[in-house]
C-alpha cells in the first residue's frame, strides 16, 4: 500500500539526503542486520534445533528467494553447505 502523498514522500527523501554519506550507510547497514537478525529468530522459532550452518543456508535462500530460481538456490545452498562444513572442520585442526 502506498498511500502517501508524492509531497510528503518527496521531503522525507530530502530529510534522507541530507544527512551525511557515512550516517546514511551506516544505518543501512543497521538496518541489514537488524532485518538479518528478525529472521533468523523466525528460522530459530520455526526449527528450534537448526545448527548454525543450516541457519545461514535457510537465511540465505529467505534473502534471494527472489533473485534466483528453485534449482539453482539448492545448487548454491549444497554448495555452501559443502564451503561452510569445510570451514567448520579446517577450524578445529
Amino acid at each position: 500500500m502506498n498511500d502517501t502523498p508524492k509531497h510528503i514522500l518527496q521531503k522525507q527523501f530530502e530529510i534522507v539526503m541530507a544527512r551525511p554519506l557515512s550516517v546514511r550507510i551506516s544505518e543501512i547497514f543497521d538496518l541489514t542486520e537488524l532485518s538479518r537478525q528478525i529472521i533468523s529468530n523466525r528460522i530459530r522459532e520455526k526449527f528450534p534445533d537448526i545448527s548454525e550452518i543450516e541457519l545461514k543456508i535457510e537465511l540465505f535462500k529467505t534473502f534471494y528467494r527472489f533473485d534466483f530460481d528453485k534449482e539453482t538456490l539448492e545448487k548454491i545452498a549444497v554448495n555452501m553447505r559443502d564451503w561452510l562444513e569445510n570451514q567448520a572442520k579446517n577450524s578445529k585442526t
